[in-house]
């Protein structure tokens, strides 16, 4: 739909390159619209690159590389899970019968359940997205009397949408870390047919009695409104929500083009349907825009913005304004109309001023509100005319309007009136200046999201199966629109990636017709989008647009952008500026890693260190301390490498033994780095001066010594576990706390870097070894979904067990490493190892916390498992012990305050020490009785 050019290189490439460049491809072949009416040169479906306008093509650069090599992965779209294999094979049978079964494909993807659906035929498939690999696929069979032909339209992929409620969810980070573990919530689903108003509702799909769904058919009589042309009405938008306090209850919200409102009442016994509000227009409307006057979109309110829980408020968008509903639960379901506000009016500082010259006609297309309830963003389209060419073309915005939540409407006794619960947060955003001319019917398909990464920008899917990111950056829009160098069919539908803890959201995540879910990493944003065109793009509807062709080609060689863009760099004899400060300071950085990279690779050919200290001196190698010295991204770099051989779709145990080796690999590689160090006095450079990061190069080889031995211990768990039958009571323990602990661990560092999205969990759990931090974090914050107080005590006990000997595990490792390496190290005056941080000490602190709980309990379970509680528990208190008694050396030896660490060292070294003294008295007492009886 939006056709923005593609990003030109630097000057200094483009000079280079100017001679060879290619002359642009011819454009292809035109097909005629799957929609039934032609649009000039407009893609098949989604993906292939469409844009071939002549007024295009003289601004666009032929050459397709980016302006470093470095960033070529990191602007790319991110495959982050394959369709699984049933529904490849649905897709496959459903083609196969017919043609015309590509039209019956739909999909999409909900981000609160983290779930994609994909209805084939008269199968529905649900699976995770977030899984790099599908293997837990729920397919459900639609009943046929909901899809019994009514017309052509009705069975369109087009025409089902789908809402899914998590039943008893406890807020969005428990609900995250349910996914992590990919275990099966409560879930109930909506499958609905906008133009027929068949409905089928399964209250849980994951109950084995709910596999046949609750049906409404709703016969075409009892609509309100027909369109005057089939007969029958559809519906615009949908939404649904849980009745509090009813089991597996819901309800619907569907709002039609014509103004009516309709409420589905869903419940495990029935489907109950009546009418809220009555549209005003006729019945059989001759004016197309008349009839598309009533609503356009619906939206909640989010939960904590409202004020009452027994009451839920929503938003209606209709083509001139806003308006605000509320529902109430209390007694019985009441909906009523609070107020609204015009968007579309005379007053600009309102909203969007109408009737300015040029202007023909404005549509508010669709709309969205943020997590917070505060923001509302709008997407508006307007029909213009060019008073200089005449031509006719479409300009799309975001407008963005502030909720006041504190706003105090009329009584239900006072007739509504409008209420200004809205501000305007600022001047509508343009998106597009000079777009192609569409009709309404392709207007009302497209949907706006929000959310996504970067902070700010929207997504915008049309019903040709594009999607467009927009970002207002650096003081202009930028526009990136989803692209693969294959078909992948259209886009279904786009969410993001939610996040591991209650914090933003992630990157934006699309679903494909073709190719399953793919993600856009938040640089392919700001460094591949383009400034939307200039010129006008209208490709219908316009008198002169051969003049304007020919304008193009005849002044695109001479004319040069005024505005400061990408292509600011490529035009006539502009240079860039010299780098000063931060920037200049980059560029030394960045000459440096790459001198010690040379040298150090040198050095594992040959042997030989060829005066690298005095090389390195002289490019400023050591000038900086902490993280940020060259040495220490060197050393990260090696114990953080990702194999790139490690793929998603290879078998456990070769994923298993290749961890296994990296790990081994890397580990021999940084032993050769710390080599190179000594020969080349770079060791003694860094521990004289430079301390702090010469200990955390050495930490490195630390932590890849504990993750080594976890890796180990976590190979001998699998193999107990499998040879071990387990009762069905502890099921769930196949999979081991270790096992559980590794894949949250692995899905937020998945979440968090979009980069890594198309790999397993355990594969970036293992790689990331200078973040061992986060176990610990996890460890502190989210044990309670490792184990779960459903759980037997006797189970439970041996989930901790697994759980402290990991750590323990860990931690002695990475201490041996030390003491075997003591020679290595740097004066430790005032310096802080990383087992002595707060994130470590807490996540110890939580562990040894659970297990004196479970010990505490009377007849948690036999002694011996209490015995092998105690020794993980003496452990614990020596690793944590420790970790206390150097960080205050550390901070007595800086002369820092530490009183309140004295205090919190004492209260938990006297817990921990009380409980190992009570448990011990325990096992003794019961050995004597046992004694005593023989």
């Amino acid at each position: 739909m939006f056709s923005p050019a593609i990003r030109k290189p630097h000057l200094l490439h483009r000079r280079d390159k100017e001679e060879a460049s290619p002359s642009p491809p011819p454009a292809p072949v035109h097909t005629p619209s799957p929609r039934g009416f032609a649009v000039y040169d407009r893609p098949a479906t989604g993906t292939p690159a469409p844009w071939t306008s002549s007024s295009l093509l003289a601004r666009i650069s032929t050459s397709t590389r980016t302006d470093r090599a470095g960033d070529s992965d990191q602007i790319q779209p991110v495959r982050v899970a394959e369709f699984p294999q049933v529904v490849r094979n649905a897709q496959a049978n459903l083609l196969q019968k017919s043609f015309a079964g590509k039209n019956m494909l739909a999909g999409g993807i909900d981000k609160e359940t983290s779930l994609a659906w994909m209805l084939c035929g008269n199968e529905l498939f649900i699976w995770s997205y977030l899984a790099s690999v599908a293997k837990d696929c729920l397919v459900l069979e639609v009943p046929s009397s909901l899809m019994e032909k009514k017309d052509a339209k009705s069975l369109s992929g087009s025409q089902w949408v789908v809402c899914m409620m998590r039943w008893g969810s406890g807020g969005a980070s428990t609900s995250n870390s349910g996914d992590m573990l990919h275990r099966r919530s409560s879930t109930g689903f909506i499958l609905f047919n906008k133009r027929t108003h068949a409905i089928a509702y399964w209250p849980d799909i994951y109950a084995e009695s709910t596999k046949s769904p609750v049906l409404g058919l709703f016969g075409h009589g009892d609509t309100s409104v027909g369109d005057g042309t089939s007969g029958s009405c559809s519906i615009n938008s949908l939404i649904a929500t849980a009745v509090p306090g009813n089991i597996n209850e819901c309800i619907v919200i569907a709002s039609e083009p014509t103004g009516t409102l309709w409420l589905f009442q869903c419940s495990p016994a029935a489907i109950h349907r009546k009418e809220i509000h009555k549209g005003t227009l006729g019945v059989y409307s001759a004016d197309l825009s008349q009839k598309n006057s009533g609503g356009r979109s619906l939206t909640w309110l989010p939960n904590k913005v409202s004020s009452e829980t027994a009451d839920r408020m929503f938003f209606l968008l209709t083509r001139q304004e806003l308006q605000c509903w509320s529902i109430s639960f209390l007694h019985d379901i009441i909906c009523k109309k609070l107020g609204s506000q015009e968007i579309v009016g005379s007053d600009g500082d309102l909203g969007i001023r109408k009737d300015i010259a040029g202007q023909k006609n404005i549509w508010l297309l669709d709309m969205q509100i943020d997590e917070h309830g505060k923001e509302i963003s709008i997407l508006v389209a307007t029909f213009c005319k060019d008073r200089v060419s005449g031509s006719n073309y479409t300009q799309y915005s975001l407008l963005t309007m502030l909720y006041r939540p504190n706003q105090k409407f009329s009584s239900e006794h006072n007739p509504v009136k409008t209420e200004r619960f809205l501000e305007k947060k600022a001047p509508s955003q343009v998106i597009i200046p000079k777009a192609r001319v569409e009709d309404e019917e392709f207007l009302f398909s497209m949907r706006l999201k929000t959310g996504g990464r970067p902070s700010g920008s929207v997504i915008i899917l049309s019903g040709d199966g594009t999607a467009t990111v927009a970002i207002y950056w650096r003081g202009s829009t930028r526009l990136y629109q989803f692209d693969l160098p294959w078909d992948a069919g259209k886009v279904l539908d786009a969410s993001v990636i939610p996040s591991s803890e209650d914090r933003d959201d992630g990157a934006w995540v699309v679903l494909t017709e073709k190719a399953g879910v793919w993600a856009i990493p938040e640089k392919a944003v700001l460094v591949g989008g383009v400034e939307p065109p200039e010129r006008s793009l209208s490709r219908k509807g316009s008198c002169n647009e051969a003049e304007e062709k020919r304008r193009s080609q005849a002044f695109s060689a001479s004319v040069v952008p005024r505005r400061a863009s990408s292509e600011a760099w490529s035009a006539g004899e502009r240079q860039r500026p010299a780098l000063t400060g931060i920037a200049q300071q980059a560029v030394v950085d960045e000459e440096s890693e790459m001198l010690l990279n040379r040298l150090f690779h040198d050095f594992v050919l040959s042997g030989t260190v060829h005066e690298a200290l005095q090389k390195l001196r002289a490019a400023g190698a050591f000038e900086k301390e902490g993280e940020m010295n060259v040495f220490v991204r060197i050393s990260k770099s090696i114990v953080n490498t990702l194999s790139k051989h490690w793929t998603t779709t290879r078998e456990t145990e070769f994923l298993a033994s290749t961890i296994v080796s990296s790990l081994i690999e890397k580990k021999q590689k940084h032993e050769k780095f710390l080599q190179f160090l000594a020969l080349s006095k770079c060791h003694e450079e860094l521990s004289s001066k430079q301390r702090a990061a010469m200990l955390t190069v050495m930490e490195h080889g630390e932590k890849l010594s504990g993750m080594i031995q976890l890796r180990e211990l976590q190979n001998a768990l699998s193999r107990q576990h499998s040879s071990i039958n387990l009762s069905p009571q502890s099921k769930n323990q196949t999979t081991g706390a270790l096992w559980n602990l590794i894949q949250l661990v692995g899905e937020k560092a998945r979440r968090n870097t979009v980069l890594l999205m198309d790999r397993d969990n355990a594969e970036v759990f293992y790689s990331r070894i200078s973040d061992i931090e986060d176990l610990f974090h996890c460890l502190s914050h989210q044990l309670q979904y490792i184990i779960t107080g459903e759980e037997h005590p006797s189970v439970q006990m041996q989930r901790a067990l697994e759980l402290s000997n990991a750590c323990m595990t860990l931690v002695q490792a990475a201490l041996h490493h030390r003491e075997e390496h003591k020679n290595w190290y740097p004066s430790p005056e005032g310096l802080i190892t990383w087992n002595s941080q707060p994130v470590v000490r807490s996540g110890i602190w939580r562990v040894a916390s659970f297990v004196m709980e479970l010990l505490r309990e009377p007849g948690a379970s036999d002694m011996s498992v209490k015995s092998n509680l105690w020794s993980q528990l003496e452990g614990l208190t020596d690793i944590l012990l420790d970790a206390y008694i150097g960080l205050l050396t550390a901070k007595f030896e800086r002369g820092e305050e530490h009183g309140v660490l004295v205090q919190e060292y004492c209260d938990r070294r006297d817990e921990l020490l009380g409980s190992l003294y009570d448990l011990a008295k325990q096992i003794v007492d019961a050995k004597y009785q046992v004694w005593f009886k023989i």
